[in-house]
């Protein structure tokens, strides 16, 4: 049986209770983890079989899976500028890897503006920030009060890699697994007496399976040595890709998931479980051969991810929710996880809230000067999506996600799904409207 708003609600009631209320229990303890270009499907609880995640798989029957969770956007800087700041790019000027806002590009950008982890510092918490960071403001100055090994930039190599100390962006070579560096970082916090001194916000962000994709643990090589397409039951492989690159992404995402096993396991042994609530989330997906491309594009592999908020201890399972979740909800669902108050400029839905909807998501790529990828905005239900370019003479598209996975049949204008059309177009019309979105005045959205 798939729990939907049920589900959310009991989760909710479970992980936390009104701030102003004098016998509301202890704020709980939030770790939220972060994987790098993690499709949807690179997940056994996604009914993938070839490829080894129990860690993650543990997590969601302990928790709620958003099976059909998507990104905001699908890139890395600016994904990662939204979840800081819970604004919608068009807002918080992080367009994009290649460009930004003069203000966002600044090492004190968004000091003007709540953020997740300066709302909880605020409110008691002990911020602490390990592992990718990829936004040009300093860490620091954006509400963390501890910030250990980091990578300040995109990427890094999997094995010995330079990285950052501290309140410093000077990097140094760290001899070890990349994952596995970042985990020990987190490893030792939850150890620490200061991890029971107060409630802590622990922010980790691996950089797995974002390239270089190798090398990888010998573990997780072992795990697929020899193995062919078929065999790894890759979704759509391309004949053009490598199978080595499809065994490498697989281990990479294998050894995330014995890293994430690495925390959770420090957690129950600190005593620190029952009290702590786990949020895993992919920053966007990743093509994996499909379609010539790796992410950015509005198609299901590059914007679907997992997203899993487990609850505390495992005691109540909550399983499965089909709901459309999106990657913009968790800067709102974290701070309420706190028991705050969000922003009432932030546009994302509680994702525990019987009353939030959830019944659409929305993706956008707004860097409207890039010239390898245009400018687009996407509707998606869990049935249908709707894209539309910036380009009018891009024709729009419209899938049915049910009958059509694979995005292989373009209805849009279709008349047998103008009733769809229209809902979906009025959909995307108002989330403009209320986040004042400059894409309406696209020739194809004005009015």
């Amino acid at each position: 049986m798939h729990r939907t708003i049920p589900a959310l609600f009991a989760l909710g009631l479970a992980l936390s209770a009104p701030a102003a209320r004098a016998d509301a229990p202890p704020k709980p303890n939030i770790v939220f983890i972060t994987s790098d270009d993690h499709r949807w499907d690179a997940l056994g609880a996604a009914g993938n079989s070839a490829i080894h995640t129990p860690v993650l798989d543990r997590l969601a029957a302990r928790g709620i899976y958003f099976r059909q969770a998507t990104t905001y956007v699908s890139q890395c800087h600016p994904i990662r500028a939204t979840l800081l700041t819970g604004l919608p790019v068009h807002q918080h000027g992080a367009f994009s890897v290649q460009r930004q806002s003069a203000e966002a590009a600044k090492p004190d950008a968004f000091r003007n503006l709540p953020t997740v982890p300066g709302l909880l510092r605020d409110a008691g918490y002990h911020t602490l920030l390990v592992g990718k960071w990829h936004v040009a403001a300093d860490p620091w100055l954006t509400g963390f009060s501890e910030v250990k090994t980091w990578l300040p930039g995109g990427g890094a190599d999997y094995k010995d890699p330079e990285l950052a100390r501290g309140n410093s962006r000077e990097l140094s070579k760290i001899k070890g697994y990349t994952q596995q560096i970042f985990a020990d970082d987190a490893i030792d916090f939850v150890r620490s007496a200061a991890a029971k001194e107060k409630p802590f916000f622990l922010w980790l962000a691996f950089t797995a399976p974002h390239g270089p994709l190798a090398p990888n643990s010998p573990e997780s090589e072992k795990l697929y040595a020899g193995k062919s397409l078929t065999e790894l039951a890759a979704p759509q492989p391309s004949k053009d890709i490598p199978v080595e690159d499809l065994r490498h992404y697989y281990e990479a995402v294998s050894d995330l998931d014995r890293q994430v096993g690495r925390v959770v396991t420090a957690l129950e042994e600190a005593g620190l479980a029952e009290s702590t609530v786990v949020v895993f989330l992919g920053d966007n997906g990743f093509l994996v051969g499909e379609r010539g491309t790796g992410k950015v594009v509005p198609y299901e592999a590059s914007i679907r991810v997992p997203l899993i908020i487990s609850s505390p201890g495992g005691k109540t399972p909550a399983g499965p929710s089909d709901l459309a979740a999106s990657s913009l909800d968790v800067p709102v669902t974290l701070v309420e996880l706190a028991g705050l108050r969000p922003p009432a400029t932030w546009p994302g839905r509680n994702l525990r809230d019987p009353k939030a909807g959830l019944e659409e998501a929305f993706t956008v790529w707004a860097d409207e000067e890039n010239a390898r990828w245009p400018a687009y905005r996407l509707v998606r239900t869990v049935r249908h999506k709707l894209v539309v370019w910036k380009d009018p003479a891009k024709p729009g598209e419209l899938y049915d996600l049910t009958a059509d996975p694979a995005e292989e049949k373009n209805l849009y204008d279709r008349p047998e799904v103008r009733e769809v059309q229209r809902d979906l177009e009025a959909r995307l019309w108002a989330w403009m409207e209320r986040t004042q979105d400059p894409a309406r005045q696209w020739p194809k959205m004005s009015k």
